[in-house]
């Protein structure tokens, strides 16, 4: 029976204690880069589905407007239109109509002040100018999430349809 203790206590078959420790510290920083990559996964998915959820917002929002323009006149870009979403009322909208402003085509075409230029081209470029400005107005619309505070803008050229080309003669 002695034989048996002493082959029993000889024989090593189980773990250290110091083997024991090393592993539960292994096991511990793989669990905690596991988790910590979780919890960055979960935060970056709850931004990312507010930043589609303001997207469709604001999609939906200059959908609409273009669709149905408003009257686009000088007083539109004084003050821009905002509200709130009927979906929704942590979600605001703000609505901002600018009009298009051409760039000074004589200098683009490369004239000079000195009169350089065809009289025929800068009367072409003048009354080109002139015509776009009238047509074409910049829409930009802002959706902000109240609780978050992230925002999302979208802005396209939009057409006024009340608006008259002239053709000049030359």
């Amino acid at each position: 029976m002695v034989k048996k203790l002493r082959t029993l206590i000889q024989n090593k078959n189980g773990f250290t204690l110091v083997e024991v420790m090393i592993s539960l510290a292994i096991f511990a920083v793989f669990v905690s880069a596991y988790l910590t990559a979780q919890g960055y996964n979960i935060r970056d998915s709850s931004i990312m589905r507010d930043e589609l959820i303001l997207k469709r917002y604001a999609e939906k929002k200059i959908n609409e407007i273009i669709v149905s323009p408003p009257e686009l006149k000088l007083s539109i870009t004084l003050k821009a239109d905002s509200g709130k979403f009927k979906q929704d009322d942590n979600f605001t909208y703000s609505v901002i109509y600018q009009k298009f402003v051409m760039p000074d085509l004589n200098a683009i075409s490369g004239g000079d002040e000195e009169g350089g230029q065809n009289p025929q081209e800068k009367k072409i470029l003048e009354n080109v100018k002139k015509n776009l400005e009238k047509i074409i107005w910049q829409v930009e619309v802002t959706v902000k999430n109240e609780t978050s505070e992230r925002t999302y803008s979208v802005s396209t050229w939009i057409y006024n349809q009340q608006a008259q080309v002239v053709f000049e003669q030359l």
